[in-house]
């Protein structure tokens, strides 16, 4: 299936700048708050003594929280608008970091006190996450579909830049209890933030919230083939992102010659990429048949895996994170642009989307979690190229059957 995309850049208005600067920004902020929070995270999870098959554990807890309610979410945000609940669900994440900090100062923060916290976490984070994603999907027909990588680049570039390279530079000086405060202040500004840059929607009052509609909808959705394969991409590619985020710092750790910040400047690496890539690949990828896209995905995914399973230099490694954000990034931009141009409500697609992506993460987490219990740790990304094959091929199948369109 080849779907071509129009040429055409649309003619950028004030309004539309404003917009993106303004999302922009406030995802610029969310990712340095999820990125600090994840470094610090795993930093304080060593020091209390987790093991590594503990830590897959931890950084697990918060994704299966988000899937327990991703898609809830989705309708949710359709019926009460993102708004609003971007706004309340930003406290939650604010208060548990505060009683985190209260545990650290107590010395009292236990591995599964740790891992409850962030399942909690992960109970908030998708209305935050989908009231954008959402929100940027619906905008994104009118701002031209170049500018598609923009939200997940400001995202990633606090993620996986900014966030590690303050939490580098924090860790060594500060103690955990002060780290978590300053992570529950930034939930609090964004949560405060977003009541003035999120449009005032007046959702359908006739919106329906039974699980049974919630469930037929979703299954109607994903008959359509764009969704269902974007979905499986995602998927695909969350779980190998967050088998390399969850545990790169220990593998440098275990590496001769190599500490744990240097894994900490690799994933600054990946981000690096990731960031340029998703700001300036958007008209690169608008006319690519979405095949070629996702087979280059594959290709640089392999290569980076292959690399981070059997190198022992920092500068291979940082090359196979590279790699690895060229794969992830290409298919980000295509799968965005072909949702965006979904009729459905943006907000339940996009809730089915980041069910993918937050489900992935829990398989790559878990999945490499367990690896390491009978594998050296760096031998668990070599053990997932099989895995990743194997969902390439599940994504031949599905594109072989006929599907609703």
């Amino acid at each position: 299936m080849i779907v071509q995309a129009s040429t055409a850049t649309p003619e950028l208005e004030t309004r539309d700048w404003r917009f993106l600067g303004g999302f922009t920004t406030l995802a610029l902020i969310s990712g340095v708050t999820i990125g600090l929070s994840k470094v610090v995270t795993q930093f304080f999870a060593l020091k209390i003594g987790a093991t590594p098959f503990q830590i897959g554990l931890i950084v697990a807890m918060e994704s299966i929280g988000m899937v327990l309610v991703t898609v809830p979410a989705g309708f949710i945000i359709s019926r009460f608008g993102a708004r609003r609940v971007y706004a309340i669900a930003s406290l939650g994440p604010m208060v548990i970091n505060l009683t985190l900090a209260f545990t650290s100062f107590l010395g009292v923060a236990s591995w599964v006190s740790l891992a409850a916290s962030l399942l909690l976490i992960g109970l908030c984070i998708p209305f935050r996450i989908v009231s954008m994603n959402s929100t940027f999907l619906a905008n994104l027909p009118r701002v031209g579909v170049s500018k598609a990588g923009w939200y997940r680049a400001a995202l990633t570039g606090g993620l996986s830049l900014l966030g590690p390279a303050l939490a580098n530079l924090l860790v060594p000086h500060i103690a955990y209890g002060w780290n978590f405060v300053l992570i529950a202040a930034l939930f609090g500004l964004m949560g405060f933030g977003s009541l003035f840059f999120f449009g005032d929607e007046a959702p359908p009052e006739n919106a329906t919230l039974t699980p049974g509609h919630i469930l037929t909808t979703a299954r109607n959705l994903l008959r359509n083939r764009d969704v269902s394969e974007s979905c499986l991409l995602e998927f695909t590619s969350s779980a190998t992102g967050s088998l390399f985020s969850a545990f790169i710092i220990v593998t440098a750790g275990t590496i001769a010659g190599l500490t744990r910040a240097d894994g900490v400047s690799i994933m600054l690496f990946q981000g690096a990429t990731a960031v340029t890539l998703l700001f300036t690949g958007g008209g690169l990828t608008r006319g690519l048949d979405k095949w070629h896209g996702y087979a280059i995905g594959l290709i640089s995914a392999t290569v980076a895996l292959f690399l981070l399973g059997t190198v022992n230099s920092f500068w291979l490694l940082g090359i196979g994170a590279i790699f690895l954000s060229i794969g992830s990034a290409i298919v980000h931009l295509i799968n965005m642009r072909l949702l965006s141009r979904h009729p459905g409500e943006k907000s339940q697609i996009s809730g089915l989307y980041n069910l993918a992506s937050m489900s992935g993460s829990v398989f790559g987490a878990i999945t490499g979690g367990l690896m390491t219990q009978f594998t050296v740790v760096q031998h668990i990304y070599l053990l997932w190229l099989p895995l990743l094959w194997l969902a390439a091929s599940g994504l031949f199948v599905i594109s072989r059957k006929p599907v609703t369109q």
